[in-house]
C-alpha cells in the first residue's frame, strides 16, 4: 500500500491519529489480500511453466541429436590374415556414410539479385513451409531493405535459416531448410514488393527462385567385406633450390610459379633478399607453400604443392637472377640455345658442374670442343647427373637430367670463357608428385590424396602405411547393432527425463495428517500440460508400416512402465537389431512426402513425429507460450487492479489523517473552551452565608 501524504499530530488533541488510521487502514486494505494471493499464484504458474519450457527445450536437444544415420548406422573394422610383422598399426582406417554422395542434405533456394538499395514495403508479407509443417506467416512491420527481410525470416522461426550472398548481379536471398532431407522441403507463397520471393516447384507460375542445393536423404553404405591392399601412398611434390649465402639478393627479373592446372602467379619480390622471395610466394595465389631451410653453410629456398598427386606438379620459370630458382617437373635442367656446330675452347674458359653440395669440374682441354664432347666429359664424371642434347628446331640445348626417380639434387652449371652460354641452373626434387595406389578386391584405385572418398560407397578410407606382400588386409562394413542400441537408450532416456520433470511439476503430496491438506505442485491442475504428455504418448505408441515385422516400438523391446517412462529390454532390442535392422530405422525415421496433389505417401516415423510434436510445444503460439502469454496478461491486469486501489488507498489514508487531524484540532480548542470557563467560574465571587 502507497504511503499517504497527510500530516499526522499527535500533540494537537487527546487522539492517537497514527495508530487510529493505521487500524483503519490495515481493514481497508484486506480488500488486496485476494489480488496479492491471485498475483503469487499466477508468478508461481509463469516460473512453473518456464521450468517445464527448459524440459521440454532439453528433449528437444536430446531428440535432434538422434537421425536418420544413427538409427541405422553402419561402422568399419579392419583385419589382417597375412602373415606380415612390419604394420604395428593398421594402414588405413575407414569412416562410413561420411562420404559426400551418401550424406543428408537440406534444400537451399535463392532469389534472383537485387539492388543494395532495394526497399520492401511494410505490410507485404510471406509465408514459408517446410514439408507438411502448416506454413509461418512472416509480415514487414516497416519498410526494411533485403537485410530487413532476413533478419524478419530469422526471426519468425519459420523453419529455415536466411542469408544473403552478394555476386556481380547484386544481393540475393539464402533460405536454407533447418532439417535436412527430401521430407522437408520448402515453400514459399509473397506478395506485392515481395512477390519475387515466391517459390513452388509444383507450381505452373514462373520463379525467379532457383535451387540451389537439392534435399537429400542419407544412404547406406555398401556393406560387405573387401580385400584392401596400398602399395603406395599420395605425396605433394618438394623441391629446393641451391644454397645461396647469407646476405645474397636477386637484382632483377621475376618468378612465374604455375601447379598442376591451376593458372601461373607471376611474382615480383618487394625485397630482394630469399625471406623476401619466400614472403612474395607465400602471399600468392601459386599453390605452393615457401620455407627457408639452412644447412649450415648456406640457406636453401623449398616449395611444397599445397595438394597431393601426380598432377600437382610445380614448375618454376625465373628470369634474370631468379633463372636461379628454374624448376622444371621433370627435374631436367636445360641450357639456353647454342648454334649447332658450335665449337668452345678449353684453354679460354671452363666449366663446373654442382649438384647439390658437390662440385665437379669437367675435365676438358685443347681448343674445338663441342656441345657433344662437353655432353660427354659431364657422362664420364659419373656427377649425378645424365647428360643429352635436345634441338628445338634452331638451336641446341644441353640438358642434364637427375639420377633416380625421386629425390634429386638441385644443379647448376657454371662457364666461364666460351663456356659461359652454358651457365644456368634448376631446383633440385625431395619428394615427388605422387598419386595414392591401391587395390579393393583386386581392383586398382588411384587417389591424388591419402583420404579415398569414391573407391566404396558411403566409405572414406584414410591411408596412412603402405602394406607389404604378406599382408591380407580386408575391411568390413557391417550394421552397428551396438550404436543404434545406444540410440534406442538415449531416445528412452531423453523421454524419461522428460516425464519425471513433468511429473515433478504436476505432483500431488496427500495430507499424512486428519485434517491437513495435501500439498500439489503448481501445475498440478493445469490440462495444457497433461495434454503434452498424452499427445506425447500417442506418438509413441503409434504403428508405422513398411518396417516387414516392426511397426511400434514394442516391436523392438521399448514400452510404458506404470509409472508413465519409458523401459527397454535389451534382449528384445538386440533380437530385432540382428534380424531386422532396417525396420528400426524405418521405425524411427520414415518420412511422409507430399504429393503434388496434396496427397500424402508413406508415413511418418515415431521419431519424425515426437520432434514435430516437440517443435510446436516450444513454437511461438504453441501450447507452452500460449499459456505463458495468457498467464502474463492475467498478471498484469492483476498489478493494474492493485494500483488502482492502492491509489485509492492513499487517497483514503490522506483523507482519514487530515479528518482525525482536525478532530483534534477541535477537540483541543474544547478543551481549551472548558479549562477557560471552569477557570472564569473558579474566579467568580463566592455567596456569602
Amino acid at each position: 500500500m502507497a504511503t499517504s501524504t497527510g500530516t499526522i499530530s499527535t500533540s494537537a488533541g487527546p487522539l492517537d491519529v497514527a495508530t487510529l488510521v493505521s487500524k483503519l487502514m490495515g481493514a481497508e486494505a484486506k480488500v488486496l489480500d485476494p489480488l496479492t494471493s491471485q498475483a503469487s499464484s499466477y508468478n508461481s504458474l509463469i516460473s512453473a511453466y518456464g521450468n517445464l519450457k527448459n524440459a521440454v527445450s532439453t528433449y528437444q536437444s536430446a531428440l535432434k541429436g538422434l537421425t536418420a544415420a544413427s538409427f541405422a548406422a553402419q561402422k568399419a573394422s579392419v583385419a589382417n590374415s597375412g602373415t606380415g610383422t612390419t604394420l604395428t598399426t593398421d594402414p588405413f582406417t575407414a569412416d562410413v556414410n561420411t562420404d559426400d554422395s551418401t550424406k543428408v542434405l537440406a534444400q537451399k533456394i535463392q532469389s534472383a539479385g537485387y539492388p543494395s538499395s532495394q526497399q520492401f514495403t511494410a505490410g507485404d508479407s510471406v509465408a514459408i513451409k517446410i514439408g507438411t509443417n502448416p506454413p509461418t506467416f512472416v509480415t514487414l512491420q516497416a519498410n526494411a531493405t533485403l537485410a530487413g527481410v532476413r533478419d524478419a525470416i530469422n526471426a519468425s522461426k519459420a523453419g529455415v535459416t536466411a542469408s544473403i550472398v552478394t555476386d556481380g548481379t547484386g544481393d540475393h536471398l539464402v533460405m536454407e531448410s533447418n532439417t535436412a532431407g527430401t521430407a522437408n522441403t520448402i515453400k514459399v507463397q509473397a506478395n506485392n514488393s515481395l512477390a519475387a520471393l515466391a517459390y513452388d516447384p509444383s507450381s505452373s507460375n514462373p520463379s525467379t527462385v532457383t535451387q540451389t542445393q537439392a534435399p537429400r536423404d542419407a544412404t547406406a553404405a555398401a556393406s560387405g567385406t573387401y580385400s584392401v591392399s596400398v602399395s603406395q601412398l599420395a605425396q605433394a611434390q618438394k623441391i629446393t633450390s641451391t644454397g645461396f649465402a647469407a646476405g645474397y639478393s636477386f637484382d632483377s627479373g621475376i618468378l612465374a610459379i604455375k601447379t598442376g592446372t591451376g593458372s601461373t602467379a607471376i611474382i615480383k619480390p618487394a625485397t630482394n633478399t630469399l625471406a623476401g622471395v619466400r614472403d612474395a610466394i607465400n602471399a600468392s595465389d601459386a599453390g605452393v607453400s615457401a620455407t627457408i631451410v639452412s644447412d649450415g653453410t648456406a640457406a636453401h629456398l623449398v616449395l611444397t604443392a599445397k595438394d597431393s598427386g601426380s598432377a600437382n606438379s610445380i614448375r618454376v620459370t625465373g628470369t634474370g637472377s631468379y633463372a636461379a630458382l628454374t624448376f622444371d617437373p621433370s627435374g631436367k635442367y636445360s641450357s639456353p640455345g647454342v648454334t649447332t656446330g658450335q665449337t668452345y675452347d678449353a684453354g679460354t674458359g671452363a666449366l663446373t658442374l654442382k649438384v647439390g653440395n658437390t662440385t665437379t669440374n669437367v675435365a676438358l682441354s685443347g681448343a674445338g670442343k663441342t656441345l657433344q664432347d662437353v655432353r660427354d666429359a659431364i657422362n664420364t664424371a659419373n656427377a649425378g647427373v645424365t647428360a643429352s642434347i635436345t634441338n628445338d628446331g634452331t638451336q641446341d640445348h644441353l640438358v642434364l637430367t637427375p639420377s633416380g626417380t625421386g629425390a634429386t639434387s638441385p644443379v647448376s652449371l657454371t662457364g666461364t670463357g666460351d663456356f659461359a652460354n652454358l651457365s644456368g641452373s634448376t631446383m633440385g626434387q625431395l619428394q615427388a608428385a605422387q598419386d595414392a595406389k591401391l587395390s579393393i578386391d583386386g581392383t586398382t584405385v588411384t587417389s591424388p590424396s591419402n583420404t579415398v572418398k569414391d573407391a566404396i560407397s558411403g566409405v572414406t578410407l584414410n591411408l596412412t602405411k603402405v602394406t607389404t606382400a604378406a599382408d591380407n588386409f580386408s575391411l568390413t562394413i557391417s550394421n552397428d547393432t551396438t550404436g543404434v542400441t545406444s540410440t534406442a537408450t538415449t531416445f528412452v532416456s531423453a523421454y524419461n527425463a522428460l516425464a519425471k520433470a513433468i511429473t515433478s511439476l504436476t505432483q500431488q503430496t496427500p495430507a499424512t495428517t486428519l485434517g491437513q491438506a495435501g500439498t500439489s505442485s503448481p501445475l498440478a491442475s493445469e490440462s495444457s500440460v497433461q495434454s503434452i504428455l498424452t499427445q506425447l504418448r500417442s506418438a509413441l505408441l503409434g504403428n508405422v508400416p513398411g518396417g516387414s515385422g516392426i511397426s511400434s516400438l514394442t516391436d523392438i523391446g521399448i514400452g510404458f512402465q506404470k509409472d508413465g517412462t519409458l523401459a527397454l529390454d535389451a534382449t528384445k532390442l538386440s533380437t530385432a537389431t540382428t534380424k531386422n535392422f532396417a525396420g528400426i530405422a524405418n521405425l524411427f525415421t520414415s518420412t511422409a512426402t507430399t504429393n503434388a496433389d496434396g496427397t500424402t505417401t508413406g508415413t511418418n516415423g515415431i521419431l519424425t513425429n515426437v520432434q514435430k510434436l516437440v517443435d510446436g510445444f516450444l513454437a511461438d503460439g504453441g501450447i507452452i507460450d500460449t499459456k505463458t502469454k495468457g498467464l502474463q496478461a492475467s498478471l498484469k491486469i492483476n498489478t493494474d487492479r492493485q494500483t488502482v486501489i492502492n491509489t485509492r488507498l492513499t487517497s483514503m489514508q490522506d483523507q482519514y489523517t487530515n479528518q482525525f487531524n482536525a478532530l483534534n484540532l477541535t477537540l483541543a480548542s474544547m478543551n481549551a473552551t472548558q479549562s477557560y470557563l471552569t477557570q472564569q467560574l473558579a474566579n467568580l465571587p463566592k455567596a456569602s452565608s
